[in-house]
């Protein structure tokens, strides 16, 4: 279909959101792994991994790592409001870019823009823009629903930052009760940077037209250990959803184990089914979600709606209790694993930018799968009696929130 736009005609398509893909081949494979390329980027080795749980460590990891930069910064998040986090970055970018650091901050425009703290960094000479700024006319309205919910932090070409932190007073903290919320990050230094940098430039790119190349942003970079990474990208002008291919070819592969972190569990009817096979083929299927603690309660409804189809295929799910779980993190067979911003709804599949670092590693996976199981200790499994045994008007609640799982 044509539409034209600013004076060019462009090209829209609908996003192709069903594939096939046979269980061939196991993640242990090494088919597999070779098959990962097919993903954008090509699984790099010489890299090193960092698994960061919750504000009291990623908070520091990255504001020390803004501190210490000496030639780029490039930050871009769904969510940067003006509180005691936001004042806490702003003031790191800041200091960087007044010591001669290049400083580049790029804020999606729907989820939050930094309220009184913009203005002040960019006199600081912090180069802050905003993805598809958001205003209330008639002709504008529909920039809404695009979205960067990428959550990127590059420093000097050389180290990145990934997963599903905002910069918000709610990610402080240790998950000790629910005003700080769970969540992980990673921090990888090597090769595979420079892949997330590339994915931070397509949207700087295309909000300012500042191609960015060269050493500050690209440098040498010599091996910093044994890790396999890629960095995964998801467009809203994909013609195929790679978030949703790239979930579905590792659940399709599994031959031991799933363990699924995930802030907005809304999975299509495919990706349903294949959970529901992989635990009939004797695949170790478990969900982690948000239980009564979760920002938007319409989510948690239509989530539930469809419980039925993974309990009748044998598949486990747990509700955090503490607070709101906010892990995007996926671990397959202990070889294969996601750390990033990709929720498991029809806004990330579809609609968003998004993107995940992947790590073909025994050892990252270990790390993940242990952290999956401390956080097992805080949940309450909801089994299939109970789920049936729920009221008509909460089924009927669950029904309407379904109806919205576009926006969500």
């Amino acid at each position: 279909m044509l539409a034209q736009t600013s004076g060019c005609t462009v090209l829209t398509r609908e996003k192709r959101s069903l594939y096939h893909f046979n269980h061939s081949f196991p993640a242990s494979d090494p088919a597999f792994r070779r098959s990962l390329d097919t993903f954008g980027n090509m699984m790099v080795g010489g890299n090193s991994a960092e698994i960061l749980n919750n504000g009291d460590a990623i908070f520091p990891a990255m504001l020390g790592a803004i501190r210490e930069a000496k030639a780029s910064v490039n930050l871009e998040s769904y969510i940067f409001k003006d509180d005691r986090a936001g004042h806490l970055f702003a003031d790191a970018l800041m200091d960087a870019a007044r010591r001669g650091v290049e400083v580049r901050l790029l804020l999606d425009g729907t989820g939050g823009a930094a309220g009184s703290l913009f203005e002040p960094m960019k006199k600081a000479g912090v180069n802050a823009r905003i993805f598809h700024p958001v205003r209330l006319t008639p002709w504008s309205l529909y920039k809404i629903g695009q979205r960067t919910h990428r959550k990127i932090l590059v420093v000097d070409g050389v180290t990145c930052f990934t997963g599903g932190v905002g910069i918000q007073d709610v990610w402080l903290g240790n998950a000790r009760n629910p005003h700080e919320w769970r969540d992980v990050q990673v921090r990888v230094t090597g090769p595979a940077t420079a892949q997330m940098q590339a994915i931070f430039s397509e949207d700087w790119i295309f909000t300012t037209g500042e191609i960015l190349a060269g050493d500050k942003f690209y440098p040498a970079i010599p091996s910093a250990g044994g890790v396999e990474a890629q960095a995964i990208k998801a467009s809203r002008g994909d013609s195929s959803s790679l978030a949703k291919m790239l979930y579905y070819v590792a659940i399709q592969s599994a031959e031991k184990s799933i363990h699924i972190q995930n802030a907005y569990f809304l999975p299509d009817d495919q990706i349903r089914v294949a959970l529901g096979n992989a635990q009939r083929r004797g695949v170790d299927v478990k969900i982690m979600v948000p239980g009564t603690h979760i920002d938007v309660k319409l989510v948690r409804m239509a989530s539930r709606l469809h419980y039925g189809d993974l309990f009748e295929g044998g598949v486990k799910i747990y509700e955090y209790a503490d607070t709101m779980l906010h892990n995007k993190t996926a671990v397959i067979d202990g070889i294969f694993s996601l750390i990033g911003s990709i929720n498991l709804d029809a806004r990330s599949m579809r609609k968003n930018a998004e993107e995940s670092m992947a790590f073909y590693d025994h050892d990252v996976a270990a790390r993940l799968e242990a952290t999956f199981a401390e956080d097992l200790k805080h949940c309450r499994e909801v089994t299939y009696e109970s789920w049936k045994k729920r009221g008509l008007l909460t089924r009927a609640t669950e029904l309407f929130s379904w109806f919205f799982k576009p926006l969500y």
